[in-house]
């Protein structure tokens, strides 16, 4: 698509953001011609490769100076054409209005990093220190602890493990059998399924300040929190809820939070931690991410999506009224927030963009099971062979994009919250914004921006 096109689209459709998990909510049952596509990604999945030497660099913490700057000329980057896609980025209308910022690590060194305040939102300024809530990127920060916690339990779960089951003995998250199933088909939900958004649990999820009331299904009872609505017990007017499943679990795609919530609730039951401190002091740490992470926990959820601090809230309050508004507690605790408000520096994202370039390995340490990375970011695949869409576990794979590798996977984000990493190329890009335009204008940007960045990085050997 050119860039007139995205002008074009830009000027049609423009519109205000859309609730937070519009970004990516499609219902995908496997059409017979997705599977080749799904098939010859996994066969370039084997080809990607990164440099694994033992003098690989790995940045310090921004405290401690941070990344290294290199200069695009001599690492063999086309200076112009890098400045061409950052000029793109730049000019755009929604970075323009609500701000943005880009940072592009190629081979270990920023090459590029740019940083929109808005004319109308966002940061005032918008500047390197800005945390910015990534929204859905979080999901792939839970799939990160998702790796290190299905090693460390693997003489208990794995990816075949049932998440429901068909008792409460067996069940990983047996708090919901404090009252009937709601839905049968739920004993037939496996780990893999809610990662992979195969799960069959609805989607839309009201954020919004003021949303319709709060009732129980007949028959059921319980506080109005996240967990409680998870399980189905109780929903809101006019939207979908969780009591019945949209699909057999594993045969469609549907883009949802709920079924991560549940996963998190199991991490926690077997771990006895909550998921931001049991990622942080097992990954976060280690690859230089400040401490906010794991100490700032907010539970008033504000609707911008930015701080002068990172933060990882949890629960919901009044900022957040679709949990706990009312101020009701859940006997099941606070929940965690796995698929949405981490909140972080575009430099500190692109930590963990680098580790997920380098397959969980920082330095001399493997904190991520290098096997779950690269099942982690490779299609999802059905049991039949086939795959209901471009995603893995947490993680998008952008196998379909003309002009950029196919080993191309994604963290991706409410308001174009991105971090695209491309192995084979040894790049990283990070970008993050305030406004979130229609999704057409929104896919055409995010290709053309990583068309024009491609296309100044040398080829892979």
């Amino acid at each position: 698509m050119k860039r007139a096109d995205l002008n074009t689209l830009t000027t049609l459709h423009f519109v205000a953001a859309f609730i937070v998990i519009t970004v990516c909510c499609n219902l995908a049952c496997v059409p017979e011609e997705t599977s080749d596509s799904g098939r010859e990604a996994s066969e370039a999945v084997d080809a990607r490769h990164v440099d694994s030497g033992e003098d690989r660099y790995f940045p310090p913490s921004e405290a401690e100076g941070g990344w290294r700057k290199g200069d695009p000329g001599s690492l063999g980057v086309d200076r112009a054409q890098l400045q061409e896609a950052i000029d793109y980025h730049d000019t755009s209308e929604f970075t323009q209005s609500h701000g943005g910022s880009l940072v592009i690590i190629y081979q270990g060194h920023i090459i590029g990093e740019t940083y929109v305040t808005g004319t109308e939102d966002g940061p005032q300024p918008w500047t390197r220190l800005s945390a910015i809530e990534v929204h859905s990127s979080t999901k792939s920060v839970f799939g990160t602890a998702v790796g290190v916690f299905l090693d460390e339990y693997r003489d208990r779960v794995d990816l075949e493990t049932y998440l429901v089951g068909q008792t409460r003995e067996e069940s990983l998250i047996p708090q919901i059998w404090e009252q009937p199933i709601t839905d049968e088909r739920k004993m037939q939900i496996k780990v893999k399924n809610v990662l992979s958004m195969t799960s069959g649990h609805e989607g839309p999820e009201p954020w919004s300040a003021d949303p319709s009331a709060r009732r129980h299904y007949p028959g059921y009872e319980g506080p109005f929190q996240m967990y409680e609505y998870c399980f189905g017990w109780w929903f809101f007017d006019g939207i979908a809820a969780q009591h019945t499943l949209k699909f057999e679990p594993g045969q469609c795609f549907n883009y949802s939070n709920f079924g991560l919530e549940l996963m998190a609730l199991a991490m926690r039951n077997l771990s006895g931690e909550d998921l931001g401190p049991y990622v942080f002091d097992r990954v976060l740490t280690h690859i230089g991410m400040p401490k906010g992470l794991k100490e700032n926990r907010p539970r008033e959820i504000v609707s911008e999506n930015y701080s002068d601090q990172p933060a990882w809230s949890v629960g919901g309050g009044e900022g957040c009224n679709a949990y706990g508004a009312d101020r009701s507690e859940s006997p099941l605790g606070i929940n965690s927030i796995a698929g949405s408000c981490f909140r972080s520096t575009a430099r500190d994202f692109a930590r963990l963009g680098y580790l997920w370039l380098n397959y969980g390995r920082w330095g001399d340490r493997q904190l991520v099971p290098e096997e779950w990375m690269r099942t982690a970011t490779s299609r999802f695949v059905r049991d039949d062979g086939e795959t209901p869409s471009n995603y893995g576990y947490t993680f998008w794979v952008l196998d379909e994009w003309d002009k950029v590798p196919k080993d191309t996977f994604a963290s991706r984000g409410y308001c174009i919250n991105d971090c695209y990493v491309i192995p084979s190329l040894d790049l990283v890009v990070v970008r993050q914004g305030n406004s979130n335009p229609p999704r057409d204008v929104r896919s055409v940007f995010t290709e053309t921006l990583m068309t024009e960045i491609v296309a100044a990085i040398p080829s892979a050997p």
